[in-house]
C-alpha cells in the first residue's frame, strides 16, 4: 500500500510540473519551428500591408519592411518558439493594431515577447 501511495504522489507531482519540465527540455506539443514562425510573421506583415494600401491608396503594394518582418521580430530559424506567442504576434499584425499603425510598428510592439522553447536540449531531442 505504501508503494502505491509513493507512486501516486510521484505521478501527481510529475503531472503538476509538466510545463516546468517539458518546456525547457523541448518536449512540449505547443511549439513551432523558427522557420515556420518567420514565414507566418512575414506573411502576416505582407497581408497587413496589402490590405492597408488597398484601402488607403487604392492599389496594392507592400513595403520593404514587411519583407524583413522576421528579422525585426528577432526570429532565429533554427530555434523553436511557443506557438501561442507566435499566434499572438500574427494576430496583432493582422488585427486592429496592424491596421491602425501598419505592419512594421505592430511587429515592433507585439513580437518582442516571442518565447523560445527547448533551451536545454535544443532541437526536439539531442542527436546521438
Amino acid at each position: 500500500m505504501k508503494k502505491y501511495t509513493v507512486l501516486g504522489i510521484l505521478l501527481f507531482s510529475i503531472v503538476l510540473s509538466n510545463c516546468i519540465i517539458l518546456n525547457p527540455i523541448g518536449l512540449n506539443s505547443g511549439r513551432e519551428k523558427g522557420s515556420e514562425a518567420a514565414d507566418r510573421i512575414v506573411n502576416a506583415a505582407i497581408l497587413s500591408d496589402l490590405i492597408n494600401s488597398s484601402l488607403f491608396i487604392g492599389r496594392a503594394q507592400i513595403s520593404i519592411l514587411s519583407l524583413i518582418a522576421d528579422d525585426v521580430a528577432s526570429v532565429d530559424p533554427s530555434k523553436y518558439y511557443i506557438k501561442s506567442t507566435v499566434d499572438e504576434c500574427v494576430d496583432e499584425i493582422t488585427g486592429f493594431r496592424g491596421f491602425l499603425f501598419g505592419s512594421f510598428i505592430a511587429n515592433i510592439l507585439s513580437c518582442g515577447n516571442l518565447e523560445t522553447d527547448g533551451v536545454i536540449l535544443g532541437d526536439p531531442l539531442p542527436r546521438l
